[in-house]
C-alpha cells in the first residue's frame, strides 16, 4: 500500500470536504441574503408604495370633493343670481308694456295716428285691465281730455304707487321702466319728436314729480 497515496486521497477528501462545508455555508449564506433581501424588497414594495399610493388617492379624493363642494356652490350662487336677474327683467318688462300702453292710447287719441294695429289693440287690453284702478270707461279713454299731461301724468303715479316690488329696489326698476316704455313709443309713432307735444310733457311731470323729486 503506498502511504503517500493514502495521505493524499486523506489530504484530497478533508480538502474537499472543507470545500464543501464553506461551499454549503456560502450557499446557504447566500440563500439566507437573498431570502432576507427578498422578503425586505417585498415588504418594502407592499408597504411603502401601498401606503404612498392610498395616501395619494386619500388626497386626491379629497381635492376631488372640494372641487366638486366648490363647483356646486359656484352654480348655486350664479342659478340665485340668475333667477333674481331674471326678475327684475320680467318686471321691468311687464310694468313698462302697461306705461307704454298708455303713451300709445295717448298718442293716438292726440295725434289720430295708428301705430300699428297690433300695438293699438295691445294697448287696448292691457288699459281695459286698468279701469279698476282708475274708474274710468273705455269711452273717456277716447276723448282728449283725458289724455292731457296732468291727468294723464296723476294716473301715472297712481299706477306706480300701486306696484308691489319684493327683494326688488323699487324705485330704479320704475324709471327704468318709464323711460323704456316712452322711448319704444317713440319709435312705434317714427323716432324722436314724432309724439304728441303733451306725451312730452306728460314725461317731465312724471320725471319732476316722481323720480328727480325723489332724488
Amino acid at each position: 500500500m503506498d502511504i503517500s497515496r493514502i495521505a493524499d486521497i486523506g489530504t484530497i477528501s478533508q480538502t474537499s470536504q472543507t470545500r464543501s462545508v464553506e461551499h454549503r455555508t456560502e450557499n446557504k449564506g447566500s440563500s439566507l441574503a437573498s431570502e432576507h433581501t427578498d422578503k425586505f424588497v417585498k415588504s418594502e414594495a407592499m408597504f411603502t408604495p401601498a401606503y404612498t399610493k392610498k395616501s395619494a388617492q386619500k388626497q386626491a379624493s379629497d381635492n376631488n370633493l372640494s372641487q366638486r363642494e366648490n363647483a356646486e356652490n359656484t352654480v348655486d350662487k350664479v342659478d340665485a343670481e340668475t333667477a333674481k336677474e331674471n326678475h327684475g327683467t320680467l318686471m321691468t318688462k311687464g310694468i313698462s308694456h302697461i306705461i307704454r300702453a298708455m303713451f300709445v292710447k295717448q298718442g293716438e287719441i292726440l295725434s289720430g295716428n295708428v301705430p300699428s294695429v297690433g300695438a293699438k289693440m295691445y294697448a287696448e287690453e292691457l288699459l281695459d285691465q286698468l279701469r279698476a284702478l282708475y274708474g274710468n270707461s273705455s269711452a273717456e279713454e277716447n276723448t282728449p281730455e283725458y289724455w292731457q299731461p296732468d291727468e294723464t301724468a296723476a294716473r301715472l303715479l297712481t299706477f306706480f304707487d300701486a306696484v308691489s316690488v319684493e327683494g326688488e329696489d323699487k324705485m330704479p326698476l320704475l324709471e327704468s321702466s318709464f323711460l323704456s316704455a316712452f322711448n319704444d313709443t317713440e319709435q312705434l309713432f317714427g323716432g324722436r319728436g314724432r309724439l304728441p307735444l303733451e306725451s312730452y310733457e306728460t314725461k317731465k311731470l312724471v320725471m319732476d314729480s316722481y323720480f328727480n323729486g325723489a332724488a
